[in-house]
């Protein structure tokens, strides 16, 4: 079978050619990609169903429970109104009107419209007298409306809460409750009805209405009396309960509201009056709104709304249990959820059987691409190999425990042996004892995460000392964990041997110029030296820089250049100098700046000189620096040189002791920097600092 494709080709480059399979990855992502699609909007279209089934599942039991507690509440107004409306056959009468108007009027005693007059007392008024007369026929009218109207019995109670009228032979006292819900008809001058009580006979129902004067007594259109009538009325509340349209899980109850709290009427219990454990909270409108709470009579969670019914402070409560109710919504639920899973099963099988045909048309191109990959990767072989073959820089690789696992031929002929039989020795076999140890902490900071370690050494090679510059770095996996250390070597002792020369000439040139100084004035004999050796102690008890301590060594010894080109009459006279000589000779910093600039000591050493005549308050020479302006180098040598210029003889003075020069220089009005005349003196008080000067 001819083939047409067209094979790769490969350079001797390190650069591979793309993979043949590409497209089918392409595709294979894309596929995933799909299915991600497709599941994230599976997942997606799920949860707005779900929550559009759970906001219309709530929705739909709001309005159910709504229509069943509206109609018992219309039952208990309907119970009401039929009690308010059998009243009214009393309460609208105006023989009663007039009766209990004439009574609200008299002054005397009510109860003596009953009792009539006790031994030992006056007689009765003539409004008392007639008004007893009239009192049996009340008593019996009431009697028969009681009767006909299927009330237990019945009073009337004026204003100050006395019983006139009473269907009660055996009349007993009014209660606290009975007398406070008097005075809210007098007050409202509306219909009122009081708590649910529990009885022998069942629960009874207490209506308290207002009696109002005749509209032609001509009197204020106020209460002037209140009926009370109480009726037994379990037996009509039990219908309340029961409700053919309620289904599984449903219950409807009746609250009333007490002065300790509420409870739910049960009439058709012994206790006919339960307490319930829970607040109502209940809303402006003095509703129960819809939501899930728990249930009044035990621990079920329940969808539960209640209404209050107009005139008692009673409320309908309709429950519905939670899990019994969603049991609908739960298979809607997974029905929905099933669906979903489905159709993201089926489009993932749909592209696994379109993946398994892309991946077969593949293979023979995977097969082809790999043969020329692996002979890509051997020409990269032989190419590392002849590079490491041939560089002259040493490359050494070793496993975590220190035993080369590699190297290059040009280490191995340093190390005077052949490159297999280097696989397995450590450090110490190679380089010896103590030179494994000290490369052995080079090793341990590129294991504790370090990326690169530079440093150099001096190693013995065949007896023979080589200065060695070592770069490490860690060999990683794919992981990015660490599997050895890379060493790249690179010979340098050629190098270090030609710097230790040019140092060497360095320094015979600086002695040779100090000398040169000195000859010019036999005063400055030793000056420069013994600034040098007092400058380093100082620069040292201040904890300074090696890069501070090497500037002040080089800078104290080239210090006096500059006076090689000064008259040398200045110099040897032992006269004050006048204003012009004092400038001249100050013209030694510039004579030295011209020497110096230009000429790298790898240290600023050219500003150390140019500064060390400088003071701290501003007044030295040549510029006129001040404080942190002048550099810790030049503040040294400003106080060194004036100790050393000092502690020798002049001319036209003799040394100074140590102790005076000292004093002149803590006493240096802000030209010194104390914290060095401090470390001076410290120095110049110690057993190295006696040797240094008696020399």
């Amino acid at each position: 079978m001819q083939d047409n494709e067209k094979k790769p080709t490969f350079s001797g480059s390190a650069k591979l050619p793309g993979f043949q399979n590409e497209p089918s990855k392409k595709a294979f992502w894309a596929g995933l990609a799909m299915i991600a699609v497709v599941a994230i909007a599976a997942v997606a279209w799920v949860a707005w169903g779900l929550k559009s089934q759970e906001q219309e599942f709530e929705a739909n039991m709001h309005k159910r429970l709504e229509l069943m507690a509206a109609s018992q509440v219309q039952v208990i107004d309907a119970l009401f109104e039929n009690a308010i409306g059998q009243a009214n056959r009393v309460i609208n009468s105006e023989l009663y009107k007039l009766y209990a108007t004439e009574v609200h009027l008299i002054q005397d005693d009510i109860s003596l419209l009953v009792s009539g007059s006790l031994p030992g007392q006056g007689e009765v008024s003539d409004e008392i007298a007639q008004l007893s007369v009239q009192l049996p026929m009340m008593q019996s009218l009431l009697i028969e409306f009681t009767r006909i109207s299927d009330y237990r019995d019945a009073r009337v109670v004026n204003q100050n809460g006395t019983v006139f009228i009473s269907t009660d032979a055996a009349t007993t006292p009014m209660r606290n409750d009975q007398m406070e819900m008097v005075k809210q008809v007098l007050q409202s001058q509306k219909p009122q009805f009081g708590p649910l009580h529990p009885s022998e006979q069942g629960l009874i129902l207490e209506a308290f209405l207002p009696i109002f004067p005749p509209e032609a007594s001509g009197l204020e259109h106020t209460p002037v009396a209140v009926l009370l009538l109480t009726r037994i009325t379990g037996e009509r509340l039990k219908a309340i309960g029961s409700n053919r349209l309620m289904e599984k899980g449903e219950e409807t109850r009746l609250l009333q509201k007490t002065a300790d709290g509420y409870q739910e009427v049960v009439a058709w219990l012994p206790e006919q009056l339960r307490d319930i454990r829970q607040p109502l909270d209940l809303d402006q409108k003095d509703h129960l709104p819809f939501a899930i709470r728990t249930a009044f009579n035990n621990d079920r969670r329940v969808y539960s709304l209640g209404r209050r019914a107009e005139g008692p402070r009673w409320w309908v409560v309709v429950e519905s249990d939670y899990e019994i109710a969603r049991e609908s919504l739960r298979s809607q639920q997974r029905a929905m959820m099933s669906i979903a899973t489905l159709l993201v099963v089926v489009f993932g099988v749909a592209f696994g059987a379109f993946w398994a045909l892309l991946v077969s048309s593949q293979e023979r191109k995977s097969a082809r691409y790999f043969e020329a990959l692996a002979q890509e990767i051997e020409k990269q072989r032989q190419l590392l190999d002849r590079i490491n073959n041939t560089i002259s820089d040493y490359i050494v690789l070793k496993d975590l425990q220190g035993h080369c696992l590699y190297v290059n031929p040009a280490f191995a002929t340093a190390v005077g042996r052949e490159p297999e039989e280097m696989i397995g020795l450590d450090s110490e076999a190679v380089f010896g004892y103590d030179a494994a140890r000290r490369l052995e902490h080079s090793d341990q900071q590129i294991l504790a995460g370090k990326e690169t370690v530079t440093l150099n050494e001096l190693v013995y090679l065949q007896s023979q000392p080589h200065h060695l510059q070592i770069s490490k770095s860690a060999l990683k996996d794919a992981n990015g964990k660490i599997t050895g250390i890379v060493s790249v070597i690179r010979d340098v002792t050629e190098i270090v041997e030609v710097q230790k020369r040019q140092e060497q000439a360095t320094a015979k040139t600086l002695e040779a110029l100090v000398r040169a100084i000195e000859l010019t004035d036999p005063y400055l004999a030793g000056h420069s030296r013994l600034m040098g050796r007092l400058g380093v102690e100082v620069a040292k008890a201040m904890n300074a820089s090696d890069i501070d301590v090497a500037t002040v060594e080089t800078a104290a010894n080239l210090s006096q250049i500059g006076k090689l080109f000064v008259d040398r009459e200045l110099l040897f006279k032992a006269e004050s100098l006048t204003a012009e000589e004092k400038a001249n000779m100050e013209q030694h910093v510039e004579h030295a700046a011209k020497v110096l600039k230009g000429i790298d000591f790898g240290l600023p050493v050219y500003e150390a000189v140019c500064q060390m005549n400088e003071a701290l308050d501003g007044n030295g020479y040549p510029k006129g620096l001040q404080g942190d302006e002048i550099t810790l180098p030049a503040r040294v040598l400003a106080v060194v040189n004036s100790f050393c210029a000092m502690a020798e003889p002049r001319a036209y003075r003799a040394a100074r002791s140590v102790d005076e020069i000292t004093t002149i220089l803590e006493s240096g009005d802000g030209a010194y920097d104390q914290r060095i005349v401090a470390a001076l003196k410290e120095v110049v008080n110690s057993a190295l600092g006696e040797k240094l000067l008696a020399r």
